[in-house]
């Protein structure tokens, strides 16, 4: 190192301090976020294990307090009791009777889907929309000026056996997908949960 090289590196030695003292501080900082993050993942994960074993409490409390839930009628009320907290906006139940039956809504009803009729529906609506589908509760009628069908729903039977049978299997699953199997009947078996009759599959030309 020469003498000009030299004195120019005492000159720039305080700027040279001065950033290796803010990069000490700033990795100081790090570290302590750092450690106050671990802090924070292991306080939620002590949580998180809390609200596990208190669940499972409940579910134990559930089995020993609560009636099995043998009929229709019995697993609807549970079901209705528990949404607001576990499936608030009813997705659960949709997507349920979408693996149930195979019905796509917004394939079905391509008009309604274009029109965003259901861009902002929540599952029960949806759900309204794949009964109808699924049980021929349609009338369809062709918009002018295009190739389009435009759906109108009717009334599904809800007493009809089909329908009765398709809501038994539908609530059973979700209740089941929810974790409240254990309130459910015992020695349900799948011979035993099968439907006499296989659920009506839909058929868009019987339904105009």
């Amino acid at each position: 190192m020469g003498l000009r090289d030299f004195i120019r590196a005492i000159r720039e030695y305080p700027a040279a301090l001065a950033e290796l003292r803010r990069t000490q501080q700033a990795l100081e900082r790090s570290e302590q976020t750092c450690a106050a993050l671990r802090d924070e993942a292991g306080e939620r994960a002590d949580h998180e294990r809390f609200l596990t074993s208190q669940l499972a409490a409940v579910q134990t409390a559930l089995v020993g307090f609560c009636p099995r839930l043998s009929s229709l009628e019995d697993m609807k009320r549970f079901y209705d009791t528990v949404s607001p907290s576990v499936d608030p906006q009813g997705f659960t139940l949709y997507h349920m009777a979408e693996k149930l039956t195979g019905i796509d809504v917004s394939s079905f009803f391509p008009y309604e889907d274009n029109r965003g009729l259901f861009t902002e529906a929540d599952g029960r609506q949806l759900l309204r929309w794949l009964t109808a589908a699924h049980f021929h509760a349609v009338d369809w009628s062709i918009v002018p000026g295009t190739t389009y069908e435009r759906a109108a729903l009717r009334e599904v039977d809800t007493a009809a056996p089909e329908y009765r049978e398709f809501e038994r299997q539908l609530y059973e699953k979700v209740l089941e997908r929810m974790g409240f199997q254990d309130l459910l009947t015992p020695g349900r078996d799948k011979a035993a949960r099968a439907p006499s009759h296989p659920l009506p599959q839909p058929k868009r030309g019987n339904t105009r």
